[in-house]
């Protein structure tokens, strides 16, 4: 899972962020350009998620950084980013 979260940071810097107040909207750059036909929206968690990940990161320290941000038990913070991380990972390394 740590390999997968490395990769989605390796890629972050193919995309560019609109936060929408409630929402994060994700959208790949191709050839330097917005490409609004293939965004992905995120949620609160989803967008913290995204924010969270960067060079030093690890499954533990996003399940860390969760629990301290949201209200929830650390079992459904672990199985849903076991969840999401894999998607969120398809979607930033098919662009």
């Amino acid at each position: 899972m740590n390999l997968l979260i490395q990769e989605i940071n390796q890629r972050k810097p193919h995309f560019v962020c609109k936060n929408t107040g409630h929402e994060l909207l994700l959208i790949p750059l191709k050839d330097n350009v917005a490409d609004f036909n293939q965004y992905l929206v995120l949620n609160e968690l989803g967008a913290f998620i995204w924010e969270q990940i960067d060079e030093d990161c690890s499954l533990e320290a996003l399940q860390d950084a969760i629990f301290n941000e949201f209200d929830a038990p650390l079992a459904q913070i672990e199985q849903d980013l076991v969840k999401f991380i894999p998607e969120l990972h398809q979607y930033t390394c098919a662009k």
